[in-house]
């Protein structure tokens, strides 16, 4: 099995966690550089009633000691259901995680391929690989998730802000 496909999976489980819990459908795995999964986490701004409590931020507040050391984080892969939003991007940096794999676009608030792009902190970006969206079954997994979430909160979602 390929193991952006299988870790993408388990960053949907974490998704569907949130979702159970009543907060935004989004999850993460960190992956070290032998495919040790290192931290799990998910969205929890509701749960935890902390807007900054993303599953990226989750994920990497859980594995922080590991990530403290230089030659370890630089050869993490994170793994999340949805592409990073502004504060999430700039904590990949400080967090120098080497990688990241997301399911699905997100063209509302996805700010790493926008970042990547940019003029701003560009040593520090050029250093992040990404892979957006690999593999299309996962990112409609990811959209209906967040369609469910919003219908649940009375958000008319007829036109998707999502995948394009």
């Amino acid at each position: 099995m390929n193991l952006d496909r299988y870790f993408l999976e388990l960053a949907l489980e974490e998704a569907e966690l949130s979702f159970n819990e009543g907060t935004y459908p989004i999850g993460a795995v960190l992956v070290d550089g032998d495919g040790k999964i290192i931290g799990r986490g998910r969205n929890r701004v509701f749960t935890h009633l902390d807007p900054t409590c993303h599953a990226e931020m989750d994920v990497i507040r859980k594995a922080g000691s590991l990530l403290m050391d230089p030659m370890y984080r630089q050869t993490c892969t994170l793994y999340t259901s949805v592409e990073p939003c502004p504060m999430c991007s700039g904590a990949l940096i400080l967090a120098d995680i080497k990688r990241v794999v997301w399911a699905l676009n997100d063209d509302y608030l996805g700010a790493l391929r926008k970042m990547k792009k940019g003029d701003h902190f560009r040593q520090k970006f050029d250093k992040i690989s990404i892979t957006a969206m690999p593999y299309p079954d996962l990112a409609m997994r990811q959209q209906e998730l967040h369609k469910a979430f919003d219908f649940n909160r009375g958000v008319d979602y007829s036109v998707s802000n999502l995948v394009k």
